[in-house]
């Protein structure tokens, strides 16, 4: 098939060295001395390198100098066929890196992403994250569970606006007679303006704690996260709210915002607060509060992070209570320095008018009646240290495989109302060791074993593992 091509000048001077030599005419020969007039410098023909003097045409006979007339204007279109480059294919016209729409998410792991800017061009992107867990309990029947699949969906406007959300299911099936959920986790618009001072509004994750706002789960060691994380702190814990967040300074970054509040009727002794949390469902608007979080990155993968939130929290049971006020306090570290990590955090948690909360609770329905005696304090921590083996056994290698020991403690009854019994089986200690294979960083294999003591009562011992990703 023959194919008609309109070279421009530009284009045939930047093949002409390809297109020469796989030309399958007669050899072509240097040229040779002009006769007449002079012809322009040699370098055009017989040393191709410098490609701004411009060579003669492919096309044109070997054997008869070239004019200086002749090189100067474009080429008349090529009539006979010409031979293909070596890059088969048609040639297409990409835009200029910067000018790209960025594709990466903006996801809750890093405020600081818009903090480094993003394309002006518009852009939508998905991600997500999930896992597949397997708990065998030595006091219960073993359970295989698909626990959670999230979807992330992030889209910039411009380079002042974007868009986050985290779409949820939990449990694998979601419906009226199934114990899943689907859920909407994040859902936020942000303003992006300087380094030190953006906005947020929309459903927000509390920035408390390492796992409620770093809880993808290759990013965290053992398959189940830290009870302090689920019992003092109640991950994954987001409200409706606005605020702001920024970069004071290299390293320094903050999060402040006023989030709608909880709703005191679902406090319990066992798990404390987290049934109370309202997610933006039909949330009573009533109590509001504010959050906040400093983090502080000395060094590169070490961060230190303190967090506060104090709210009120609105009931059904105001006429005796009246707003239940609430005080969070947590600090937390974690590192990682060549194959070593480690990580520790504590949380406390305040309950206030915890004594007329429980005499309302006593006087409720059946379930608020098993829910007392609420705690006036609750508190918890852990600590965890790990090490990638890979790093002494195969040092070239990009997988790694931490093996790791982690201590956790959490006490929803730390300190009860006047006239109320603590209750001992909700004081928790767990210790656990077990190891995670990453074969890359977005893929997780988790195998660990752990032992679960309480204050009073038995304890028992439990195996787990999980497949876990993230993209």
């Amino acid at each position: 098939m023959d194919f008609n091509i309109s070279v421009t000048a530009a284009a045939l001077a930047t093949l002409s060295i390809a297109a020469t030599a796989r030309a399958q005419t007669a050899p072509i020969a240097p040229a040779p001395a002009a006769a007449g007039p002079p012809a322009p410098a040699p370098a055009a023909v017989a040393a191709p390198a410098p490609i701004a003097s411009p060579p003669a045409p492919t096309g044109a006979p070997t054997q008869a100098p070239a004019a200086p007339a002749a090189i100067a204007p474009p080429p008349p279109p090529v009539a006979a066929p010409v031979p293909a480059p070596e890059i088969g294919g048609p040639v297409i016209e990409l835009p200029s890196e910067r000018d790209m729409p960025s594709l990466d998410l903006p996801r809750e792991t890093a405020i600081e992403n818009p903090l480094r800017g993003i394309s002006a061009a518009s852009a939508t992107a998905i991600g997500g994250y999930g896992e597949l867990t397997l708990n065998a309990p030595s006091n219960a029947p073993a359970v295989v569970d698909l626990r959670r699949v999230v979807l992330f969906v992030g889209h910039n406007f411009n380079e002042h606006i974007r868009f986050y959300s985290e779409l949820e299911v939990e449990h694998a099936v979601a419906s009226s007679t199934d114990q899943g959920e689907f859920e909407v986790e994040q859902a936020y618009l942000d303003g992006l303006f300087t380094p030190r001072f953006n906005l947020r509004a929309g459903l927000i994750i509390m920035p408390v704690g390492i796992i409620n706002v770093y809880h993808e789960p290759p990013t965290f060691n053992g398959v189940d996260r830290p009870q302090v994380d689920t019992l003092v702190i109640p991950s994954t814990w987001r409200e409706p709210g606005f605020g702001i967040f920024g970069e004071l300074a290299t390293g320094l970054t903050y999060q402040l915002y006023m989030v709608n509040g909880f709703n005191a009727n679902g406090f319990t002794a066992q798990t404390g607060i987290a049934d109370g949390h309202q997610e933006a469902q039909l949330a009573a608007a009533r109590d509001f509060g504010g959050v906040g979080r400093l983090a502080w990155e000395p060094r590169l993968a070490t961060i230190f992070g303190v967090s506060a939130y104090g709210a009120t929290s609105g009931n059904s049971l105001r006429s005796t209570v009246g707003s239940v006020p609430l005080l969070m306090f947590d600090a937390d570290a974690r590192t990682r320095y060549r194959g070593f990590t480690a990580r520790a955090e504590i949380a406390f948690l305040f309950i206030g008018d915890a004594g007329p909360l429980n005499q309302a609770l006593l006087a409720g329905s059946p379930d608020q009646m098993l829910a007392v005696p609420v705690a006036s304090r609750l508190q918890g921590g852990y600590v965890e240290a790990g090490y990638d083996v890979l790093r002494l056994i195969a040092p070239s290698t990009s997988q790694d495989i931490t093996v790791f020991a982690r201590y956790d403690y959490a006490n929803t009854q730390a300190e009860v109302p006047a006239g109320y019994v603590a209750n001992p089986r909700f004081v928790r200690y767990t210790f656990i060791a077990g190891l995670v294979y990453r074969p890359i960083p977005e893929i997780g294999i988790k195998f660990d074993y752990g032992r679960h003591e309480f204050a009073a009562g038995p304890g028992f011992n439990e195996v787990a593992t999980a497949l876990t990703w993230m993209f």
